[in-house]
């Protein structure tokens, strides 16, 4: 009997191997740079400036925090598709095999460079090297099953260890390149009791590692901290050129102030407060003899992100952050400097990596507005959370403490009431007051009896004004709704634990459908929202 040899893998599955191996080259170089940008990120960050906004909206409620891991899985796996192709192209026509698998490459490093807030040199390396990578597509390979994991297996923990590295470094260079000075303006601090962490509570004033980063580029740009400048430019007396050495030389202040995503569901953790060194945009404007009156102002980052608000608001709200608890602000929140906007979502008003401020009568539209948001006014709705017990928490019998925060930027919260299963609202107890830029936290003790039970909370403002309870996704005017958590008590866990997966997985599907009807309504009305600087008109 003659014995055959088992055959090898396809020739797309060597191809896709290839494609995955060339992402990670890419990924690998650009971290060993100083300042490059591989062709996956350029590749990521252009799938978000192409996609339809209705779909982002979509997009995020359904992912949540994994938007990023899931845009880079999207870039490696088209390189992989593209490498694939290519491969059963190959044996065929060589030269169009190799011109497909190595192609999202070239692509993606040609957006990464369109973004500028990059090396050129380095970026072209990353390039290079994943187009060379790609190339192995287009060889005849057979690979054995066993060395196709193996390979991905170590790929995948060479580019995790790769950013790891450049993590480090980018933050050595911020200790040992940005001393940041004690502020003209501190804040007192906040005591150890109210600053003490709680079981499934949110930290009231985050450190760097604990605040949610979101924005749309991936990875984070890195700035070269020596030739980085602040502009200040347009309708201006004085145009400012800042460079940060002088940035940091101006009187700075500390403040206390929340963000929130526009994409925060109700009850979401999109969001947080930590306190943050820096100056008032008023200041820094009257620096420059930017007169009272009616104007905008346009912040861009060093990336190409853009917005656009009313001069009134930055004047009368808006922060220029340099530092974050107490030290340089970090690479991922925006260093050397970010814009921060008390009552704005991070849409509208916040801004990371900050080069530019540019006052004019006649803005342009904004990174989003340019895609159907309302540039100008678009605030924070007021809005409260349950924080501990979370959703479908298993608890016993007794007394127990409920907590979470409040929040209602720029003038605060002064009330706040929980409501058990349908029940009258009763007032809870409100913690430290931080200001009315930030959140506040507050308790309520709750007598669990057994059985299922539904909790809800809202607040009221310092002007009198309850939160609205009626149940809104992002477009077009902004979260808001009342937060309920249905708890269990004196029940098994495995219960509550499968209710709480099938809920999450319903609520997602949910605010995704209700987020894209909400733009579909909005392009079969034809109907515009135009935007003022005191609110809709």
């Amino acid at each position: 009997m003659t014995a055959h040899p088992l055959p090898g893998p396809r020739p797309g599955r060597t191809g896709l191997l290839a494609g995955l191996l060339a992402a990670a080259a890419g990924e690998i170089a650009a971290s060993a740079t100083g300042r490059g940008r591989s062709p996956s990120s350029g590749l990521a960050r252009g799938l978000v400036d192409a996609s339809p906004a209705m779909l982002v909206d979509g997009g995020v409620a359904l992912v949540g925090r994994a938007d990023k891991p899931g845009l880079a899985v999207l870039a490696a796996g088209a390189s992989g598709l593209a490498a694939a192709a290519g491969g059963a192209l190959a044996g065929r026509r060589p030269v169009l095999g190799a011109a497909v698998a190595t192609a999202p490459h070239a692509v993606g490093g040609y957006l990464a460079l369109r973004r500028g807030d990059a090396s050129a040199r380095d970026t072209a390396a990353a390039t290079a090297a994943g187009m060379l990578a790609a190339a192995a597509a287009v060889a005849p390979l057979r690979v054995p099953r066993s060395a196709v994991l193996a390979a991905a297996a170590t790929a995948t923990g060479a580019v995790v260890a790769a950013d790891r590295r450049a993590r480090r470094r980018g933050a050595a260079a911020l200790r040992d390149r940005v001393a940041l000075p004690t502020p003209v303006r501190p804040l007192p601090p906040v005591s150890a009791a109210d600053a003490a962490p709680q079981t499934g509570v949110a930290p009231l004033l985050a450190q760097p590692g604990e605040l949610v980063v979101i924005d749309v580029t991936v990875p984070e740009p890195r700035t070269d901290l020596g030739t980085w400048r602040l502009e200040v430019d347009g309708e201006v007396e004085r145009p400012l050129s800042l460079p940060l050495r002088e940035l940091l030389a101006l009187p700075l202040e500390e403040r206390d102030l929340l963000m929130i995503c526009v994409h925060n569901p109700v009850g979401g953790d999109r969001m947080g407060c930590a306190r943050w060194t820096g100056i008032g945009l008023a200041e820094l404007l009257g620096r420059a003899g930017v007169s009272d009156g009616d104007g905008w102002l346009v912040a861009e980052a060093v990336d190409g992100y853009t917005n656009v608000l009313p001069l009134s608001v930055a004047r009368a709200h808006g922060f220029l952050a340099v530092g974050m608890a107490g030290r340089p602000l970090p690479r991922e929140h925006g260093s050397p400097a970010r814009l921060l906007v008390s009552g704005r979502h991070g849409q509208d008003g916040n801004i990371k990596w900050l080069r530019r401020l540019t006052v004019t009568s006649t803005p342009p539209l904004s990174y989003w507005g340019s895609r159907g948001w309302a540039d100008g006014t678009y605030p924070v709705h007021p809005a409260a959370r349950i924080d501990a017990p979370g959703q479908h928490a298993h608890i016993e019998p007794g007394e127990i403490v409920v907590r979470g925060y409040a929040w209602a930027p720029p003038v605060g919260v002064d009330c706040v009431q929980l409501q058990v299963d349908g029940g009258p609202w009763t007032d809870a107890t409100l913690g430290v007051d931080l200001g009315p830029d930030a959140w506040r936290p507050w308790t309520a003790r709750w007598v669990a009896t057994p059985g299922p039970h539904r909790l809800r909370v809202r607040c009221r403002t310092t002007t009198g004004q309850w939160q609205e309870e009626q149940t809104a996704t992002p477009f077009p005017r902004g979260v808001h709704g009342i937060h309920a958590v249905p708890v269990h008590v004196g029940s098994g866990p495995v219960v509550p634990a499968i209710r709480r997966l099938v809920s999450d997985g319903a609520t997602r599907m949910s605010w995704a459908a209700r987020s894209v009807a909400a733009w579909r309504h909005r392009a079969s009305s034809g109907s515009t929202t135009t935007w003022s600087a005191g609110g809709t008109s």
